[in-house]
């Protein structure tokens, strides 16, 4: 892919750093996901779904590889998303947990956020398999 440079003030650099997730996120990455736009590949990606490809996700006893599909139903409404190097990529924004992630996307009818414990909501389905599971079953009990 083709990069260009282009100049930000103090600010705005500011606040494209306030939106990194990891440290191998580049600028380029965290204002694709501002943007809404899907994540770029670079010719050296490989093609498809690879758990080495990226890194996993792991909270609570739980670790969820690179590729890992995410959904989410609440008021009527499913919420897709992806584990992408480490994060929960959710309809455009990027959280660090489950609950975040769950909060960022879900509105009440009113249409306002709401808080959520996204480890009742939330469904995985890691890559290779066809089967969605609910996130709370992965959890172990020692970290419930």
């Amino acid at each position: 892919m083709q990069q260009r440079p282009i100049e930000v003030d103090i600010d705005v650099y500011r606040f494209i750093e306030g939106k990194r997730t990891s440290f191998a996120q580049s600028h380029n990455d965290i204002l694709r996901v501002i943007a809404g736009l899907t994540p770029a590949v670079s010719s050296n990606d490989k093609v498809g779904i690879d758990s080495s490809a990226g890194l996993a996700w792991t909270g609570k006893g739980v670790s969820l590889p690179h590729g890992t599909k995410l959904r989410m139903n609440y008021n009527g409404k499913t919420h897709h998303g992806e584990i992408f190097n480490g994060a929960w990529h959710i309809e455009g924004g990027i959280y660090r947990s489950p609950s975040a992630a769950a909060g960022g996307v879900a509105r009440s009818k009113q249409g306002r956020p709401v808080s959520l414990d996204g480890w009742s909501y939330w469904e995985t389905q890691t890559p290779h398999s066809t089967r969605w599971k609910p996130i709370a079953e992965l959890r172990t009990k020692s970290n419930t």
